[in-house]
C-alpha cells in the first residue's frame, strides 16, 4: 500500500548499523527525509548517498533528519567502510524488505528495465568503483528506489517512488524541504 501525501507517516522500529534501536517517531518535532534504498553495491544508490553526505552539515544545522534504508544486512552494510562514514545519519539494514513493504516500495522488473533508458549503469558503477563496495548476492535486483517527507507533525508531505533503479527526488526539492539553499541559487 503506498503511502500518501497528507497521511501520518508510519512508525517503525529498527535496529540501525551502529547497534542503536531506532524509531521513527522519536524524530517527530523534526523534519524527516527517509530514503529507501536498494542495496550496499547499488551504483545509482550510492552515488545518491554520497550527493546526500556532500550536504551533510547543512542538513545538520537545519535541524533535519536523515534516515537511509538498505535491503541488504546490517553486517553486510558493516563491511562497506563508505557505509561506516555515514555517522551522522541511522542507516539501517532490512533486508527481510518488512519497511519497505510497510511503505510500499516495489519489485518491478518492468521499472528496473526502464532505467536503461534513463541512466547509463555502466557509468553510475564507474564512478562510485573507489568505493570498492561488498557485493550482495542475496539483494534483489528489481527494488525500486523511494524518498518519503515527513514535516515536524510526522505527516507526510512528499511520497516519491521512483519509475526505475536511479530515480529519487530532485536535489534541488529535497534542498527546499530541507530549507537550505541551493549553491547554485541566486541571492
Amino acid at each position: 500500500m503506498d503511502i500518501k501525501v497528507g497521511q501520518f507517516a508510519k512508525d517503525f522500529s529498527a535496529v540501525d548499523l551502529n547497534g542503536n534501536t531506532i524509531r521513527l517517531s522519536d524524530f517527530k518535532g523534526r523534519k524527516i527525509i527517509l530514503g529507501f534504498y536498494r542495496n550496499v553495491n547499488c551504483p545509482f544508490c550510492n552515488r545518491r548517498v554520497h550527493q546526500l553526505m556532500m550536504l551533510k552539515q547543512k542538513l545538520k544545522n537545519a535541524g533535519v533528519q536523515m534516515l537511509m534504508l538498505f535491503e541488504s544486512s546490517n553486517e553486510k552494510i558493516s563491511s562497506s567502510s563508505f557505509h561506516r562514514g555515514i555517522s551522522e545519519w541511522p542507516v539501517i539494514g532490512d533486508h527481510e524488505k518488512l519497511i519497505y513493504k510497510l511503505y510500499g516500495v516495489e519489485n518491478s522488473m518492468m521499472k528496473m528495465a526502464n532505467t536503461f533508458l534513463h541512466s547509463n549503469p555502466l557509468k553510475a558503477k564507474r564512478e562510485v568503483a573507489h568505493l570498492n563496495l561488498p557485493e550482495d548476492k542475496e539483494a534483489s535486483g528489481t527494488l525500486i528506489p523511494a524518498d518519503f517527507f515527513i514535516d515536524e507533525n510526522f505527516k507526510v508531505v512528499m511520497a516519491k517512488y521512483g519509475n526505475h533503479l536511479d530515480d529519487h527526488v530532485d536535489m534541488d526539492i529535497l534542498k527546499s524541504f530541507a530549507g537550505i539553499q541551493s549553491v547554485f541559487a541566486k541571492s
